[in-house]
């Protein structure tokens, strides 16, 4: 929501940062065509943040039609993203104003701007304040205290000076605490600049606002926090690190909820599909509206998503980014998206606001861009990867130790998912049933019973030997592979 105020050159240098950090070398036409400017603006943007990260920037280059840039390794595509944003004077605005400061000669006092242009800006900021449903038209902050957290979580990770809110030592318990859950979660987790900062504002905001400000949810949004595990350790650090000041539930249901939104980083993949099927059970399984959207999702795209982690996992920490519409006001990087991508990107939208509409949910929610973006990058390939049949696998061997011999070792290979062994076991070829014609198919035979066989043309026929089983079973593969991608 907030960069639909942010200044656009400011955005744009942000963006175009980004996708060099992570590619390095882009061609002026097509970041131009992203970006939505002419080449000369970007030519434009290109000089101005070469000049604004000098010390962060190893090479530069410009050319007649590419850019590139190799930053220092040292800095995170945070830390320069930061910088950048520190040229604007809205979010310089909006600080100010959430610090008590709401004249506008401030501003023209603190940033040497014209009246006219500090009234402007503060202007938008009230503009902003309500969009973000915290300000009333009069002017008035409302009292929301989850949405004022998230719009000044918003500004704070783009802009330092609402550093002046820190309190020393209720900054470091918030600090200790931090690092406290990343250990109990994440075996130690290396820290993400952009993620770590994300949680340990979020965290200071409730150690110092908690006395003073309430936190209100609905019943139903209680029950589901609090049969979360995340919910439960975070219990257990409140305990031992605030042992004489703990924070109240509805706190720790509002730090679980951001905690939600952000990757946990384990050391071991075993935690990530653990974590993954309770998760799954409690947000897919019992619920039927979650259930309705990944069916909506299947049905537009031709695809099956049901129990495939690859979609499932990026999908419920999109739905979890819905919670308290905590997208909106997230410091997400921007994705250099394909022309496909953003083609896909499109129609993921429509999916959403479709079954927003089906399900005439009290709550609209607004789909962030750059959020939609990152889900996006996130689900492409299971997306495009269109149903296809399954194949069925038919064996015809000697005797019961060869049937799995032979089962068992190209079922090491294939993915059960996609395709099918038969279970009953053939040991001629004459047993072969009827419906074998009816199915794609593939007959995997030993050698030694092919002999005196005429095998029909509309049959797929592999023969195999334990001789020669590794060729053999490569030669299967490769059959798979490019009837599964025609």
């Amino acid at each position: 929501m907030i960069e639909s105020f942010i200044e656009k050159d400011v955005l744009r240098q942000v963006k175009l940062i980004e996708y060099l950090y992570e590619l390095e070398k882009l061609t002026l036409r097509e970041v131009a065509k992203r970006l939505q400017v002419t080449t000369n603006t970007v030519k434009r943007d290109f000089g101005k943040v070469v000049f604004l990260l000098d010390e962060q920037i190893e090479f530069s280059e410009i050319t007649s039609t590419t850019i590139s840039i190799i930053f220092n390794s040292s800095f995170t595509r945070y830390d320069l993203a930061k910088i950048l944003y520190q040229d604007s004077y809205f979010l310089k605005t909006c600080a100010y104003y959430l610090l008590g400061e709401s004249d506008y000669l401030t501003i023209v006092e603190a940033e040497f701007i014209s009246v006219a242009k500090a009234f402007t800006i503060k202007k938008q900021v009230e503009n902003y304040f309500k969009a973000a449903g915290i300000m009333d038209e009069n002017s008035e902050f409302l009292s929301n205290e989850i949405r004022y957290r998230l719009v000044l979580i918003s500004v704070w990770m783009r802009c330092n000076i609402l550093d002046k809110l820190i309190v020393p030592n209720q900054y470091k318990t918030a600090t200790v605490f931090v690092d406290q859950v990343l250990f109990k979660f994440a075996n130690g987790y290396e820290k993400n600049n952009r993620e770590y900062q994300f949680l340990l504002l979020n965290t200071y905001l409730s150690i110092s606002r908690f006395k003073e400000f309430s936190l209100i949810y609905e019943k139903d949004e209680i029950t589901y926090l609090k049969n979360t595990p995340t919910f439960h350790q975070l219990m257990d650090v409140n305990e031992l690190i605030l042992a004489k000041e703990k924070l109240p539930e509805t706190e720790i249901q509002y730090l679980a909820s951001i905690y939600k939104t952000i990757p946990l980083n384990t050391s071991n993949y075993l935690i990530v599909e653990m974590n993954y099927q309770r998760e799954k059970e409690l947000m897919i399984e019992k619920n039927s509206m979650v259930r309705q959207l990944i069916k909506n999702f299947e049905n537009e795209f031709g695809v099956d998503l049901f129990d495939h982690i690859l979609f499932e996992k990026p999908f419920m920490n999109f739905i979890y980014s819905l919670w308290q519409e905590t997208q909106a006001f997230s410091a997400e990087k921007h994705f250099y998206l394909s022309d496909q991508q953003l083609q896909l990107a499109e129609k993921i939208k429509q999916v959403l606001e479709t079954w927003q509409k089906q399900f005439h949910l009290e709550t609209e929610f607004t789909f962030n861009q750059t959020t939609l973006e990152k889900f996006c990058s996130q689900v492409t390939a299971s997306l495009i990867q269109k149903r296809t049949q399954k194949l069925v696998f038919f064996f015809v061997a000697e005797d019961e130790l060869s049937h799995t011999i032979y089962r068992e070792n190209l079922k090491r290979w294939l993915n059960l998912d996609y395709n099918i062994i038969d279970s009953t076991m053939y040991y001629s070829l004459d047993e072969l049933p009827i419906y074998v014609k009816e199915w794609p198919s593939i007959i995997i035979c030993e050698r030694s019973l092919k002999h005196d066989h005429t095998i029909p043309d509309v049959l797929t026929f592999f023969s195999i030997s334990r001789n020669s089983i590794l060729e053999d079973t490569r030669d299967i593969l490769s059959y798979v592979y490019n009837w599964k991608t025609e």
